[in-house]
């Protein structure tokens, strides 16, 4: 591998010369072709859907996105010096060998240790992968690869600027951090005591087509090989399906462990390394939620979003941002978003106050939001003593009507609920009264409800929701389950009662939803 040069001298080992002509045809916008061309005909890169590997790769059209992707993120994307050989194996491994480098990054200044997966053999060396690394490892080729395509998140996203590379994405994941300014509720604590609810919950999980090549990339011969050959479905929308309503993942171990999380050291696919956490736009940076789902979140165990912020961070760019272009107090009216934040907050304050049930703790919500949609005097006072208004009987009954129509949902745990909604449920009180304030704090703060709609309407979910939690309170008779609670969860702080109730009811029903009244009705049902 070691050439001679023309005065008898010691040339560069081909490897390294391999590796040097990859970092500078990566960064030069009209390098392209010779880019990839360094490449073995299976080595995954950029295509126009992602991930794909060369031989599938139109030339001229890859060549094409190298220089629009170069123009767009210069001054963004890493510069690569000239490599500085660290180790290489001897003899050269038949499988594809890995080279280890030190470069440095121009614009940073920053040192890097680089691993190079090549194979062809010292004749004609090709590049079947490349990736950032804290230090010299024991890879052999198929571990890097694995490692390098763990990265294809970071492929997916134009933040700090679009990757030319998995090298370019690797870079970015470990060293490039959003700057956003990160707020959550002062309650939030999260830490993974491994219940594995997110993995068995009844909800899908859909990844990018990306995904596959993974899957494909993990050692399952030995680690377990039934899972030799996985192949996930793919879904109508060109999405692959990792786990559908009423399976548990494939991959989570016998041990409670993700499988592809005990091999690589972290999680990459991006709705599993987001959970429990959900991120929302606001004016003043990203609201962080937590979902209740997880038991951790629910009991407020852990730690709080504020000391963990760099990994929130590198969960943000995996996750879909809740964004919006309006604040509404109501389905007609526009709010700016300093009213929009201190109301959200007021109607917070108001199911805090434990001093009062939770059913009242509501009433007094409805009435706030009466009173600034029309003008009205606050009179919290004479709202904590006020009897919850009469409603005719069949209001009452199209009422109840819809709250049968969510017990009747497909889900595993609705399905085991009784069909009979309580007839007093207009008496009855909710005992464990923090942990589902906690969960509607989270329905509020994560915007699920409010940026589609308005506030009004998201606190009249809530509201909805408060009687499906006691419905399973007389069904369990005893504290509810922790399938009761996590199914609280779905349908609350992951929308899934907007599918059930808000899109499903008679147009006529649902412009009620917007309404105060709407929510005191709820109530007294």
């Amino acid at each position: 591998m070691v050439q001679r040069s023309s005065d008898g001298g010691e040339a560069m080992p081909e490897p390294l010369r391999v590796a040097g002509a990859f970092l500078r045809a990566l960064g030069d916008p009209e390098g392209g072709l010779a880019f990839l061309e360094l490449h073995a005909a299976d080595a995954p890169v950029p295509g126009e859907r992602g991930l794909q590997a060369v031989a599938q790769c139109d030339a001229a059209a890859f060549a094409c996105r190298h220089r629009e992707i170069s123009a767009r993120g210069h001054g963004v994307l890493p510069v690569f010096g000239p490599p500085r050989l660290l180790q290489l194996p001897d003899p050269w491994p038949a499988a594809g060998g890995v080279l280890w480098l030190e470069v440095l990054e121009s614009r940073t200044q920053r040192c890097l240790t680089l691993a190079v997966g090549l194979t062809g053999g010292p004749a004609a060396f090709q590049v079947g992968w490349c990736t950032v690394a804290g230090a010299v490892q024991s890879w052999t080729y198929a571990q890097g690869l694995l490692h390098s395509l763990a990265d294809y998140p970071w492929m997916r996203s134009a933040e700090p600027a679009a990757a030319r590379a998995l090298l370019d994405a690797a870079y970015f994941r470990n060293y490039w951090r959003s700057t956003v300014k990160f707020s959550a509720l002062p309650d939030a604590r999260f830490s993974c005591q491994m219940s594995t609810a997110c993995c068995r919950h009844d909800f899908e999980i859909a990844l990018p087509a990306d995904a596959q090549l993974l899957i494909d990339a993990m050692p399952w011969e030995t680690l377990q090989p039934a899972l030799a050959g996985t192949r996930l479905p793919l879904r109508p929308d060109g999405q692959l399906q990792l786990k559908s309503l009423d399976e548990t993942c494939r991959f989570l171990g016998a041990r409670n462990q993700c499988l592809i999380h005990q091999v690589l050291g972290r999680q990459p696919f991006g709705p599993c390394a987001v959970f429990p956490f959900a991120f929302a736009e606001t004016p003043e940076g990203i609201a962080v939620s937590l979902s209740p789902i997880c038991g951790s979140t629910r009991l407020g165990l852990g730690v709080a979003p504020a000391d963990r912020e760099d990994d929130l961070r590198e969960r943000l760019l995996q996750s879909t941002l809740r964004t919006t272009d309006a604040y509404r107090l109501a389905p007609d009216v526009d709010l700016p978003w300093e009213s929009f934040r201190d109301i959200e907050k007021a109607l917070r304050d108001c199911l805090a106050a434990d001093r009062f049930p939770m059913r009242r703790r509501l009433y007094v919500g409805t009435r706030v939001l009466e009173a600034l949609r029309n003008g009205g005097p606050m009179e919290t006072e004479l709202w904590l003593k006020a009897p919850l208004p009469e409603i005719a009987a069949g209001l009452r009954d199209a009422l109840r009507g819809m709250l049968a129509r969510i017990l009747t949902w497909n889900r595993a745990t609705l399905r085991r609920l009784p069909r009979e909604i309580p007839t007093d449920l207009s008496a009855l009180e909710i005992r464990e009264a923090p942990v589902l304030t906690r969960i509607f704090h989270n329905i509020l703060y994560s915007k699920t409800f409010s940026y589609p709609y308005d506030l009004t309407t998201a606190f009249n979910l809530v509201i909805v929701l408060y009687l499906v939690a006691l419905v399973m309170q007389e069904a369990s008779k005893g504290p509810l389950t922790d399938a009761m609670w996590q199914e609280l969860g779905s349908l609350g702080v992951h929308g899934q009662l907007r599918e059930v109730l808000h899109d499903g009811v008679p147009d006529g029903f649902r412009a009620l939803f917007g309404t105060s009244e709407f929510g005191q009705w709820v109530l007294a049902v």
